[in-house]
């Protein structure tokens, strides 16, 4: 089991300069990978994410790639030519209205850095995209390690509360059995006090009697619970992603113990409900975090 936050980096020399990346991981429904690249990354950018996808199934994943060092860049120099052309009207104007001699001359035009427009063209080299590879894999596995390990203490915390709640449970159940003596009293007082209408409204007095043996009959709610504790527990033990099949359960649980709520009339039923219902939403937080 492992957990969806983490921190993870990895660095390594190439000839010519240095990769490093920065990898922070925190939860999420789903997978969200952002990449930040150096300009000209952009051509291996589905590359560097399916590796991502590859070792992380949930989560938002934030990668940040930086090289330093000398890379390989070229320039391309273009002149505005229409600019020129208003230079060079311009001085025939003055030299034609004020009667000036000399010509411009490409020096002029050299002098002038608004005349041309530089643009810079880099194309990562092989040596540094392999670079950035390599260290985008060296930055996983410390992400990976770091999340195995967050996960082994939600493990442990995990395994306390379910451990928690399998003893309320049985503590529910227990009180349970005492709790039917003092319906079949009730029951039985209900008859009693219904007998003298007997002759004349005998359905209604079976509905009745069968409708507050049901209601406070919490039977299957303990074992259902109990399986899904079970199963949960299960859970723990894998290492595969298991944090949507954990909320699932969750959900189930809560179910289960508001129907015990409702149905047990008994105040110590309902003490215990209240402190399961704490923990499961102990655990769910704990669950936000899990891939």
């Amino acid at each position: 089991m492992k957990s969806m936050t983490g921190f993870g980096n990895g660095s390594l020399a190439f000839s010519g300069g240095r990769a490093t990346v920065d990898i922070r991981a925190v939860n999420h429904r789903f997978l969200e990978v952002k990449l930040h690249l150096p300009r000209g990354f952009l051509a291996i950018e589905d590359e560097l994410r399916a590796m991502v996808a590859t070792q992380i199934k949930r989560g938002r994943i934030e990668v940040f790639l930086t090289l330093s060092g000398q890379t390989a860049r070229s320039y391309t120099v273009v002149p505005n030519i229409e600019l020129a052309r208003a230079y060079i009207k311009a001085a025939r104007q003055l030299k034609s209205t004020l009667d000036l001699g000399g010509d411009l001359t490409l020096h002029f035009f050299l002098s002038r850095p608004e005349v041309f427009q530089i643009a810079e063209a880099y194309r990562p080299c092989n040596t540094e995209i392999e670079a950035s590879k390599k260290t985008l894999q060296r930055a996983l596995t410390a992400l990976e390690r770091h999340r195995r390990r967050e996960g082994k203490f939600l493990q442990r915390d995990l395994r306390g509360r379910i451990a928690t709640l399998e003893k309320i449970r049985r503590s529910v159940g227990r009180r349970s059995t005492h709790t039917k003596q003092a319906t079949r009293q009730k029951l039985a007082d209900k008859v009693t006090t219904l007998l003298p209408h007997l002759d004349s409204d005998r359905r209604r007095v079976l509905q009745d009697v069968a409708s507050l043996a049901q209601k406070s009959d919490i039977t299957e709610e303990c074992v259902r619970l109990q399986s899904h504790l079970g199963a949960f527990s299960a859970l723990l033990r894998l290492a595969e992603p298991v944090g949507k099949r954990m909320d699932f359960l969750l959900q189930e649980m809560q179910r289960e113990i508001n129907t015990i709520g409702a149905k047990a009339d008994d105040a110590s039923i309902r003490h215990l409900v209240v402190q399961a219902k704490e923990e499961v939403e102990k655990i769910r937080e704990q669950v936000q975090n899990i891939e």
